[in-house]
């Protein structure tokens, strides 16, 4: 296999120039290496198909069968987590079998279209349990629709994210790319913040005005709405991007799945991403309280305006979100992504903190400053995060000659979500053991809210540390890939960014 090659030449050093200028700034992206704004825009509405299927199952178990149907707190976490160990097997398997696929439409767009019709068809039927059944059998058909529709979704998602890293080779263009897939998603993510509110809705439950409202029934009503959204929103992508890479890509040796997952996990700067993830995530073993802590604490165990309080939060704070997206592209593209990350790291911290100040049971609204706080972070993390991840194939491609975006993807998503389950999951665990009580409501022991908020500010802040540290270490500089870029395109040639498709 080709191996790295020596440092460049003064040659190659001159041409290094034509990448960056000095103090870290980028020089300004070759025209031939744009995106066209309708494929940067409309390929970030793709996200959202498997987000749909996302707000409408894993981020309403809490609210549907723990606070309607009084299902513990440790069974949420275990249905949750049981979707995530299967993705385990099924992320890294989606990307080894997307990476080896050579079709005339592609390694990628084949599969998004089958998963888009999958997660349509099934997403109506997750809901459809009888609420009079015993908890046991509503906790297995959970599992198990569960499991089926988070197999669609990763047929769907996997090629998705990874077609991302082939839509061009450019430093900065990567970084646009997810700005606008941040924005493009914003009035939805607002939108799917009210989702627990609309489940309450008379229009959605079918109940009269006044009845003490069903989110059983609200919530399969809005699954019926959100399959016609998983169709729209994953059509679009697979009819206007380009998988670019892939008439070079084709002409590679298929890889042993054993081999590229192995392949995948010695690759060092991959692995300090991976860091990275799992710092951030450990945090939700603590910060999955913040459901019970608003609620029975700062909302008096009042579930409509606890609803109300989520849909509008969830608002203000992607509206800041939309705004810190292009700032965080400004500040990767003047900085290098790295610092850029590490002012993440920042915000991070400040949200830890502000939990402390902030969840006050006198002033339920200034709960919301947390939540704006972490829409900055999470908008800035979101443009930066996965503009790295091209970077990193492009430097395994240098070592290994092989592009294998399906594998670094579908290990990152899934190390993405499992961690995130986990730790999630996990915290159902520790609130019980912290001492909470899902039958007190609101009358938990005297320091159960005091422990849970201390837990919630001090355990984000020391895994801050770790993060800033690793992104401190980022070998992957704005200057290191335009050498790497270089010699890339003279061991196998530049990627044509304006190539039409060849008819078949």
């Amino acid at each position: 296999m080709p191996s790295d090659s020596p440092k460049p030449s003064d040659t190659e050093s001159h041409e290094v120039s034509d990448f960056v200028t000095d103090d870290h700034k980028p020089a300004k992206t070759a025209k031939e290496d744009k995106l066209p704004l309708h494929e940067k825009s409309l390929y970030g509405f793709g996200n959202q198909a498997p987000g749909v299927t996302t707000h409408l199952i894993d981020n309403q178990i809490q609210q549907v069968l723990v606070y309607g149907l009084q299902m513990s707190p440790v069974w949420k976490g275990i249905i949750i987590m049981v979707f995530r160990l299967w993705d385990a097997f099924s992320d890294p398997l989606m990307g080894w079998i997307s990476d080896s696929t050579r079709t005339k439409w592609g390694r990628r767009r084949p599969y998004m279209l089958l998963g888009t019709i999958l997660m349509a068809g099934t997403l109506p039927f997750v809901w459809q349990f009888n609420e009079d059944w015993s908890m046991g059998y509503i906790i297995a058909w959970m599992i198990i629709f569960g499991m089926v529709i988070s197999t669609f979704s990763t047929v769907y998602n996997i090629p998705f994210q990874t077609l991302k890293m082939e839509m061009t080779p450019d430093y900065n263009e990567r970084t646009s790319l997810n700005m606008w897939m941040t924005l493009i998603g914003v009035p939805l993510g607002i939108l799917f913040g009210w989702v627990w509110k609309l489940s309450q809705d008379p229009f959605f439950t079918g109940q009269m005005p006044g009845e003490d409202p069903n989110t059983l029934l609200g919530i399969r009503s809005l699954a019926m709405w959100g399959a016609g959204l998983v169709l729209i929103f994953g059509l679009i992508p697979v009819l206007v991007s380009k998988e670019r890479y892939y008439t070079k890509a084709k002409e590679q040796v298929r890889e042993p799945f054993i081999k590229s997952v192995k392949e995948t996990f010695q690759n060092k700067p991959f692995l300090m991403m991976l860091g990275i993830i799992l710092a951030g995530n450990i945090d939700g073993l603590v910060l999955g309280m913040g459901g019970y802590i608003s609620l029975y604490y700062v909302f008096d165990g009042d579930k409509t305006f606890a609803a109300t309080f989520v849909g509008t939060t969830t608002t203000i704070s992607l509206i800041f979100g939309f705004l810190a997206a292009p700032i965080a592209a400004w500040m990767a593209r003047r900085w290098g992504k790295h610092r850029a990350l590490m002012f993440n790291v920042g915000v991070h911290a400040l949200v830890a903190f502000s939990i402390l100040i902030f969840y006050n049971p006198n002033y339920p609204w200034l709960a919301a400053i947390p939540n704006i706080l972490g829409g900055i972070m999470t908008g800035m993390f979101w443009v930066i995060i996965p503009a790295m991840k091209p970077d990193i194939v492009d430097e395994d491609e240098l070592r290994t000659g092989l592009r294998r975006e399906g594998s670094f993807e579908s290990v990152f998503s899934w190390f993405l979500r499992f961690t995130m389950t986990i730790f999630g999951g996990l915290s159902g665990i520790f609130v019980v053991m912290v001492g909470f009580n899902i039958d007190l409501g609101t009358e938990q022991a005297d320091g159960v809210f005091t422990k849970m908020k201390l837990l919630m500010a001090s355990v984000p802040l020391l895994l801050g540390a770790l993060q800033f540290y690793l992104v401190w270490k980022w070998p992957l500089t704005t200057e290191r890939m335009a050498e790497i870029r270089i010699k890339l395109e003279k061991r196998r040639g530049k990627i044509d960014m304006q190539k039409k498709k060849k008819k078949a």
